[in-house]
């Protein structure tokens, strides 16, 4: 299985994912994103922070970019 990195950015924060994990597909990567900005939502709103700004941004085993998913989707 490919191995994909999730990198976190935001307001005042930036964490790159040097582990990295491995997954199905860029389906399944698209999948562990949305896992990943559900939990920073969920946590920032119960810390009473607004949670519309940042992203997970996906890259493959390469360092390419395969996807960023706005923190704000998970909020829905």
């Amino acid at each position: 299985m490919p191995l994909y990195f999730f990198n976190i950015r935001g307001d005042g924060f930036d964490e790159t994912d040097v582990v990295g994990k491995r997954c199905k597909n860029d389906v399944a990567a698209l999948s562990e994103a949305m896992l990943i900005a559900s939990e920073i939502v969920q946590q920032r709103l119960a810390d009473l922070h607004v949670a519309h700004y940042g992203a997970v941004d996906v890259e493959d085993e390469g360092h390419r970019s395969v996807l960023s998913l706005p923190l704000r989707a998970a909020a829905y």
